[in-house]
């Protein structure tokens, strides 16, 4: 659509490059599929997916703010409430999040075509990857530091904004492109081992993790920089900053750096089940429903402004958000699965790479598995992560190891290899970590 947010092209292209990956399915690519047409699909041109493909490409290689490989912000990004107010700030303001996600597809996108074998292309992906990596650090790192946005004047001026450097909004830091820059390698360890820390101390709340450091002024409605972030009435989701899909992420960037405890404390602030015990100052809250967000209970947005340190000491009572919430509990489920049990299904590939506090040593899991029953013990070591073991029904299984800058990577064992031990009954999988 033409109104769409400038990240809604990186995302079908992410998720094809993912679902090549784990089904090896190189016959999908050949499928052909209807662009969209406003009087349907009988007159719509039909071209093959992979097509489909090399034009969102395209579309990702124009919309770059001028002389980078950097993403132009367009008509905003995954927080919509930071829609820009002024119409130039669309082809000159740079997202420091919507980057991470560009590299994310280019890199996700050169993974899925060498596990097919057509390792050409990989290349080609591999070495745009390259060049957007290396403008991040270039243009987007300042003083050590991730900016939020960054506005790129004509004249070569650039404008920092939601960090150190801002003088504007007022903002210093912002989580999205921290936590998403550690989750796909963007930060070497000791930047990744600094963001967390400013994580930590500017970021996170007695709910968790929240998106800037202080919410943005509310002038009466009256819109500056940003639309809905200026001009909501309303203190509440993205807005009173304690978004829970964003919380998720920073869940997942605690996984890949291996912080066993925090992923686990953060994984389990996201679940309303015995969330007063954990969290006090949250009031009550429905335990059977995924909540949209953690919202502090001002009376207006004059007052969170003011006294919004409050809300990190533990001060203000903290209110559930929206209730069947559709975005996020599908990921805290993978969450679940594939980071705290460590446990990724591909065609050919079963990657394990737990990520559990030493508390939960002896941990059983039991389930299905392709029609079998499994049972899975968990023998956990002072680190809470990296795999060194993994046995199915007393035989040693072989792996492979996977690639994570921070920490041991993943376990990665032949699908073939784990068949051949499958048996009739339970069958008994022992993971050793840390």
């Amino acid at each position: 659509a033409g109104d769409s947010h400038g990240d809604i092209v990186f995302w079908p292209v992410l998720a094809l490059a993912e679902y090549i990956t784990a089904s090896e399915d190189a016959s999908l690519l050949d499928e052909m599929v209807p662009f969209f047409h406003p009087e349907g699909d009988l007159k719509a041109e039909k071209v093959s997916l992979w097509e489909h493909a090399e034009r969102a490409v395209a579309v990702m290689r124009g919309r770059v703010i001028p002389g980078t490989r950097l993403a132009a912000y367009g008509h905003g990004d995954w927080n919509d409430s930071m829609q820009p107010y002024d119409p130039q700030m669309r082809e000159r303001l740079c997202s420091a999040w919507t980057v991470t996600l560009h590299y994310q597809t280019l890199a996700a996108l050169a993974a899925a075509l060498r596990r097919l074998g057509r390792n050409d292309r990989a290349f080609e992906f591999e070495a745009m990857a390259g060049e957007v990596r290396k403008e991040f650090q270039r243009h987007l790192v300042v003083d050590g530091i991730l900016t939020g946005f960054a506005y790129f004047h004509e004249d070569g001026r650039i404008d920092y904004l939601l960090h150190p450097r801002d003088k504007a909004t007022g903002v210093s830091y912002s989580l999205l492109p921290m936590i998403h820059a550690i989750i796909n390698g963007l930060l070497p360890p000791e930047q990744a081992k600094k963001h967390l820390a400013i994580i930590h101390a500017h970021l996170r709340g007695p709910d968790g993790a929240r998106l800037f450091d202080r919410p943005m002024k509310y002038r009466g409605g009256l819109q500056k920089y940003f639309q809905r972030a200026e001009s909501a009435s309303f203190f509440g989701r993205e807005i009173a900053l304690m978004y829970t899909h964003a919380h998720l992420r920073y869940t997942e960037a605690l996984a890949r750096y291996g912080d066993a405890e925090g992923f686990f404390l953060a994984l389990c602030q996201a679940n309303p089940v015995g969330i007063r015990n954990l969290v006090p100052s949250a009031t009550l809250r429905q335990s059977n429903c995924y909540y949209s967000s953690s919202d502090a209970a001002f009376a207006d947005r004059y007052e969170a402004f003011i006294e919004y340190e409050r809300v990190k000491r533990g001060d203000v009572p903290l209110d559930g958000g929206w209730r069947v919430y559709s975005s996020g509990p599908g990921i805290w489920t993978r969450l679940m699965l594939q980071c705290f049990l460590g446990l990724r299904r591909e065609r050919s590939v079963l990657a394990i790479d737990p990520v559990i506090p030493r508390s939960l040593d002896g941990l059983r899991v039991e389930m299905e598995w392709e029609g079998r029953s499994m049972e899975v013990t968990y023998r956990i070591g002072a680190a809470g992560c990296g795999t060194t073991r993994v046995t199915l029904n007393g035989a040693d299984l072989p792996f492979a190891r996977g690639e994570n800058p921070y920490r041991t990577g993943a376990a990665e064992i032949p699908m073939s290899a784990v068949r051949d031990r499958l048996k009739e009954g339970t069958n008994r999988l022992s993971v050793r970590i840390g």
